[in-house]
């Protein structure tokens, strides 16, 4: 049996945006689909890009194509990502999308491990130091983190 990579790519959007306004979000403009060769790059039911990790070799070709920077790489045994590219703050970002980031901190302050940090108004999750516990999961009010295995929910 093959062995997986060790990176593997996610899109920082979850297509949630409630106008055409949220210049944060996906555009779906297709060039990540265009750029991966192994075809794990498809439209979620919401238009905004999604990212089939089995499918995914961490080439990066897609993060590259992405004119929106909302396409990063992270480690694969690292089940926690952030699904949000809003910089706006509180009623901004809830008024551009239904599951943005609203900058309010519990994920940071709740993170035994400084693991995750808030800086420009999005949370930025560092694999290195994640301890997996699922407490950013949790705490986010918004559903922004998220476990892509669907064991830890708010």
């Amino acid at each position: 049996m093959a062995r997986l990579p060790k990176k593997t790519a996610y899109v920082a959007c979850n297509g949630g945006c409630r106008s055409i306004n949220c210049g944060y979000g996906c555009i779906a403009c297709s060039a990540c689909i265009n750029a991966c060769r192994k075809e794990a790059v498809s439209y979620n039911e919401y238009g905004a890009a999604e990212i089939d990790v089995l499918k995914c070799v961490g080439c990066g070709l897609c993060v590259k194509a992405c004119p929106q920077k909302l396409i990063q790489l992270h480690d694969r045994e690292n089940f926690f990502i952030v699904k949000c590219s809003n910089r706006e703050k509180g009623m901004q970002a809830k008024m551009e999308c239904r599951i943005s980031c609203i900058a309010c901190g519990l994920c940071e302050k709740n993170c035994p491990s400084q693991a995750v940090r808030v800086l420009d108004n999005i949370v930025v999750l560092n694999d290195y130091y994640c301890l997996a516990c699922g407490n950013c999961v949790i705490s986010c009010p918004r559903g922004v983190i998220i476990d892509t295995r669907g064991i830890i929910r708010r």
